[in-house]
Formats: structure tokens, sequence, C-alpha cells
């Protein structure tokens, strides 16, 4: 599962780093000569190549215990924002469709996009820069 995402299950960390906040080296080889994140991985899939397709992303795991029936209800609730949906979520969201082997343990269940407007000055209003 591990080779199947590009991060350590144990902690998030990416395969080449030790915290899940280290930046992964996407050029770095295993003992083999391999690449020690794999073209497969989820996490290779999802970042792109350069700056920008680059997406800020963050997800929500939940886990309702199990009910009185014994069925839980668990997941994660996937949110991310970008500029341009058709330049850099549309050909993320292919990539992944294409060659994701992650797909072999998940079930997408919904979608959705909305449109959050810029902040404003001190003084202005929301959607100022859009409206004046």
């Amino acid at each position: 599962m591990e080779t199947t995402v590009g991060r350590r299950l144990s902690n998030g960390a990416p395969l080449t780093g030790s915290d899940e906040h280290d930046e992964p080296d996407l050029t770095a080889t295993d003992a083999t000569g391999l690449l020690a994140i794999a073209d497969f991985a989820h996490m290779r899939l999802a970042r792109g190549e350069g700056p920008a397709p680059q997406i800020l992303r963050r997800p929500y795991n939940y886990d309702d215990s199990p009910g009185a029936d014994g069925d839980s209800d668990l997941g994660q609730l996937f949110c991310c924002y970008q500029a341009s949906i058709p330049s850099q979520f549309v050909p993320m969201q292919r990539r992944l469709a294409a060659g994701d082997l992650l797909n072999q343990w998940i079930t997408p269940i919904g979608s959705a996009v909305f449109a959050i407007p810029p902040g404003c000055e001190p003084g202005g209003y929301i959607g100022e820069g859009l409206l004046g």
C-alpha cells in the first residue's frame, strides 16, 4: 500500500522523507535502481510537473464508529483550491483516473466545485474585485 500511495502509512511521510511535511524527492531511486516513489504512486500522479499544475489540497478523514447494525461509515473528504479547474484540477483527475493504483481501494461517491471570491482590503467588500 505504501508503494501505491508514495507515503509511509505509519506517519504520512513521503517514501523519500521522514516527516509528513517533508518535500518528496521524485528523482530518488531505491537500492534496485527503481524510482523510490513509483510512476504509479498516488502522490506522484496527483502532484503533476512544475509549479503551474500545483493545487492547495487538504484531506479530512472521518470514521463514524460502528452502529448497532455493525456498519461503519468511514472515508475522506478531499478539499482543494486552485486558480483554474480546466488547467489544474482536470489534468490531475485525468492522471489519477488513468494510472492511480489507489483506485483499487477507494470508491468516490460525490464531487462538487465551488467558486470562492478573493478577499478584500480593509473597508472593502468580498467580491469587490469581481464587481468593481
